[in-house]
């Protein structure tokens, strides 16, 4: 029909459904918004009085459309769901909805209504390449690997979705699989960055070290010749044997790739009573059984709530274990933001008047940058989640201390950075001391010298490891204790050990709950740290139980928190300079057992007052630091 016909036709019929759609895809094909708009508005208000259902979907699809299009995205998604409530469940409006939830930022919701539209379309490519993507930047992220499994199946070739799927294969230990995706990615796209560094972490994870070497110097010459990749996280490169410069200038590129430019939000204004206390939020996605809610749980407590109010801003996973429950008891200020945008999440801080807002994800998994990005807070920290600059929009500031951060390094970072006088890394002093487990209940034998490692497999390397083997193979009644990598890393390392005669003295310790965890580590002799990744929170989890660190100091934050773990304890001695330093007094421990017996009665004894372990001091200090620096800005 044409445009003159439907306008004779609607002289006649002024609310004809089918007419008013036509006429308002016409305007809208010329721009005309306002009269596309009015047509359709007609078109409903007949398609309602007609009753129609199916034959009335098609007017609200396009509703829907042209308020996305003119950036309603509140309209568009009303629209969406009018129709659905007047036509029924239709794909193609549940499809507009979910376009309009993506506007929003309604992720969880997006992936909600994205997973009913793969029921009722289960070979629809689009849709599934949509969920698995989608279902990425959340918790369920795992959950991605079957519906983009099935759209590859149903031949969807997009280099991009090849390379999500080989990631979340790699992630489930499904090396094979992950490895078969990549090169045959890498053969059609040499120099693509997310497919190179996704094979360096997959053999990585394997440690199959030659294979990953051969990946990691052509990711890092592709770096260095100033490319990015929004799959390559620099959370992710601190495992790589990249400079601090470097990774600085790497993190800085993919934030300008991703800034958003959000608008600043302005808070609503606070009453005299309410600008009495400075008012403290904590943002993180991992307000549950996690390492940063076990280190910060203590500070959650003792905080002074005679002269802060601390409100605690979570987007993770809700459950309900003994850490939530802990962490709510301490902060009864509780913020649930997983339904919220980002901008409405960055609304809710703005409106509770947060004088300093602690980010706490920076470049690890789940993290929600949009959210500080709208700067909601006059002053906002990073802290604890990711041991290096973030070069995040709105985050002006990072928690270091000057052993982790030595006058000097400042460069190295694009926030401003804040010192603890002591340990910058915080720790519950409130946390059980589980009783030791006996070595005989662990598999290991009684009278050796027993070293550790139980960081992830990604931090280890060859240079390394095979310092450990042949410091063991020098003393007969030493062992190394891993952390099981799984079987293909277990594999190739006990291959190595067989090479240098210790393959009998290796000994995997199954992946187990912290508590249990906790009880098997006292029973080890010494932990070993490594470069370029240090050990963070698994070294604070050695000394807690007793357990003397050796560690080797790294040239950036990453490499230096076990240092700084390890001065906050008083064991300088086990800080060494380089790797040469490093394997020599390995040995001399080795072959003294004597110093490893002293370190740990250091560490056990009843009347030590560590500043690694003293919570009540360390918020002290940091509640002055947080209020010196948030009056110093606003004065």
């Amino acid at each position: 029909m044409t445009e003159m016909e439907c306008l004779r036709l609607i002289e006649h019929v002024p609310d004809h459904p089918q007419a008013r759609l036509w006429l308002a895809q016409f305007t809208f094909s010329r721009r005309n918004m306002v009269h596309a708009r009015e047509h359709l508005v007609m078109a409903v208000n007949g398609a309602r009085r007609l009753g129609l259902r199916e034959d009335g979907a098609e007017i609200y699809v396009f509703f829907s459309l042209l308020e996305r299009t003119a950036g309603d995205f509140k309209t568009a998604l009303a629209a969406a769901r009018e129709g659905l409530s007047q036509c029924g469940e239709n794909v193609r409006l549940i499809w507009q909805e979910c376009e309009a939830l993506r506007s929003l930022g309604h992720t969880l919701q997006r992936v909600h209504r994205l997973n009913r539209l793969a029921a009722l379309s289960p070979t629809d490519r689009d849709v599934l390449v949509e969920l698995g993507l989608a279902l990425l930047s959340t918790s369920s992220a795992p959950q991605a690997l079957r519906p983009l499994r099935k759209a590859i199946e149903l031949g969807v070739d997009d280099p991009e979705v090849v390379l999500a799927l080989a990631r979340l294969e790699m992630r489930a230990n499904n090396f094979d699989a992950a490895s078969t995706l990549l090169h045959a990615l890498d053969i059609k796209q040499p120099k693509n960055l997310g497919v190179i560094a996704a094979l360096w972490e997959t053999y990585k994870l394997q440690c199959r070290w030659q294979e990953a070497q051969h990946f990691e110097r052509k990711m890092l010459e592709l770096i260095e010749a100033g490319d990015v990749h929004p799959w390559l996280a620099p959370f992710v490169l601190l495992c790589a044997d990249i400079s601090p410069q470097t990774l600085r200038a790497y993190t800085e590129r993919l934030a300008k790739a991703q800034a958003s430019r959000l608008p600043r939000l302005t808070p609503s204004a606070r009453s005299p009573v309410e600008t009495e206390k400075l008012r403290i939020g904590y943002l993180s996605a991992d307000f549950h059984h996690h390492a940063t809610a076990m280190l910060v749980a203590g500070l959650f407590e003792h905080h002074d709530n005679g002269k802060f109010d601390v409100f605690a801003y979570s987007y993770g996973p809700r459950v309900d274990d003994e850490y939530r429950q802990r962490l709510k008891k301490a902060i009864p200020q509780w913020r649930d933001l997983n339904e919220l945008s980002d901008r409405d999440a960055a609304q809710q801080i703005a409106d509770d008047h947060i004088d300093v807002l602690i980010e706490m994800k920076g470049h690890t998994l789940g993290a929600r940058p949009d959210i500080a990005a709208h700067r909601p807070a006059p002053l906002i920290v990073h802290y604890l989640g990711y041991p290096g600059t973030i070069c995040a929009e709105g985050v002006q500031y990072q928690v270091a201390d000057s052993l982790i951060v030595p006058v000097g390094d400042e460069h190295l970072y694009v926030e401003k950075i804040l010192r603890m006088p002591n340990c910058y890394q915080v720790n519950d002093s409130n946390r059980a001391r589980p009783i030791e487990t006996s070595r005989e209940a662990l598999g290991l034998p009684e009278d050796a010298t027993v070293l550790c490692n139980f960081n992830h497999a990604l931090k280890w390397n060859a240079l390394y490891f095979d310092l450990w083997l042949r410091a063991i193979a020098r003393v007969p009644n030493a062992c190394l204790w891993l952390l099981d990598p799984g079987a293909a890393a277990r594999q190739a390392l006990s291959a190595r050990a067989e090479a240098t005669g210790v393959a009998t003295r290796l000994y995997w310790a199954p992946v187990l709950p912290l508590s249990e965890h906790l009880t098997r580590l006292a029973s080890a002799d010494l932990a070993l740290d490594q470069l370029p990744c240090a050990s963070h929170t698994t070294g604070s989890d050695a000394l807690w139980m007793g357990v003397p660190v050796l560690t080797c100091l790294g040239d950036a934050f990453h490499g230096r928190v076990a240092a700084s773990l390890l001065h906050a304890v008083r064991l300088p001695e086990f800080i060494t300079n380089d790797i040469v330093d490093y394997g020599r007094r390995l040995d001399e421990l080795l072959h003294d057992p004597s110093l490893l017996r002293a370190a740990k009665r250091h560490l056990r004894s009843p009347d030590a007052n560590f500043d690694l372990f003293n919570t009540v001091e360390f918020t002290r200090d940091w509640e002055c630091l947080l209020e010196t620096e948030y009056r110093r800005l606003t004065m």
